[in-house]
């Protein structure tokens, strides 16, 4: 099969590659389109030589090797890519998966749609019901509480604030002003330019120094910062990050503020040690039931609206990731997604 493989030099190339066999719990799925993260740009520049990049996927299930799926069936959902104990890598014609980690996708949404939500979601869901603790949509909060998501437009905060509607909190997005009207359009209660010097203390405004819970969908150029100064004078809060925060604990003048990191890769279960982030190394079994609970009940939220993928743009296929792969890099990519067909 054709997959986009690391090769000397930081970057990576198209090879002929062994049609992946499932093992015991896993299937095979012939993929019909990827999608781009950050992640995997960042992979390209990180992982050795041999490697298969790639992490969201749709497709339909080609060995059901056992399981209850019936092959020819459409699911998605995204694999640790790059790695190599197990291998697992999207950008390819075939991908082995976990068959409880994936989800049929509705008839109502395209291939394109269904897979440019799976690791932006679950990194939403593990950062609002996993560790933030924030009531989940079965059991909404019946009074609103202020939630903050500091770069909504991004792929992860856009599912945020739809979570956290879902939730029952009151919602605050940051964004640039273009993006307000998406921002709204997915639920969210108030929008501020995180452009503005003082939107830090616009936030505070809006919830009269009551924001206890922040999810940073950035967290780099000192924007962990920023979101400390928003959190509550007194009481303090917590804020979750999707990068490493070591280096920046000891900034956040707030004592009371709890600052923690998450890594959407514990959802396989499986001890990773990702650099120095939080909520990692050991087995994480309850991160993977926590995203099979969602997997779940992801068909209904789609169906219904409660959840609305992100905007997608076709870029080509295999042959045209890596020209997508460096867009991302040089920061071209803004409330998108980029999608690939690959059969």
């Amino acid at each position: 099969m054709k997959a986009l493989v690391t090769v000397e030099g930081k970057t990576a190339q198209i090879q002929d590659v062994d049609v992946p066999k499932p093992g015991e719990g896993e299937i095979i799925v012939k993929t019909h389109y990827v999608a781009q993260n950050p992640t995997d740009w960042k992979s390209m520049l990180s992982v050795p030589p041999g490697r298969i990049l790639g992490c969201d996927f749709a497709g339909t299930v080609q060995d059901s090797n056992g399981s209850h799926w019936r092959e020819g069936q459409r699911v998605s959902g995204f694999v640790f890519g790059s790695s190599h104990n197990p291998p697992r890598g999207a950008f390819a014609e075939y991908i082995t998966t976990e068959a409880s980690l994936v989800y049929p996708i509705p008839d109502d949404v395209s291939y394109q749609d269904a897979a440019v939500i799976p690791l932006a979601f679950a990194t939403a869901v593990q950062a609002i019901f996993g560790r933030l603790k924030l009531p989940e949509p079965s059991k909404p909060a019946k009074t609103a509480f202020p939630f903050l998501v500091n770069g909504g437009a991004s792929s992860v905060g856009q599912y945020a604030i739809q979570l956290g509607k879902l939730a029952g909190a009151f919602v605050i997005a940051t964004g640039s002003s273009q993006n307000h009207e998406l921002l709204k359009s997915l639920g969210a209660d108030a929008v501020i330019d995180y452009k503005d010097p003082n939107w830090t203390e616009e936030v505070r405004k809006l919830t009269h120094d009551g924001l206890e819970f922040a999810f940073d969908c950035i967290s780099e150029n000192s924007t962990i910062e920023a979101v400390s100064k928003a959190l509550s004078p007194t009481k303090g809060g917590h804020i979750i990050t999707i990068l490493a925060v070591d280096q920046i604990r000891d900034k956040i003048e707030n004592k009371k503020v709890k600052l923690e990191s998450t890594i959407v890769y514990t959802v396989f279960g499986r001890p990773v040690k990702y650099g120095s982030f939080d909520n990692c190394g050991e087995p994480t079994p309850q991160d993977k039931a926590l995203w099979e609970k969602y997997l779940a009940m992801l068909p209904d939220l789609l169906s219904s609206g409660k959840i609305k993928p992100n905007k997608v743009r076709e870029r080509g296929g295999l042959d045209a990731i890596l020209a997508g792969l460096k867009e991302h890099q040089e920061g071209k990519v803004r409330a998108e997604k980029l999608v690939y067909k690959i059969s």
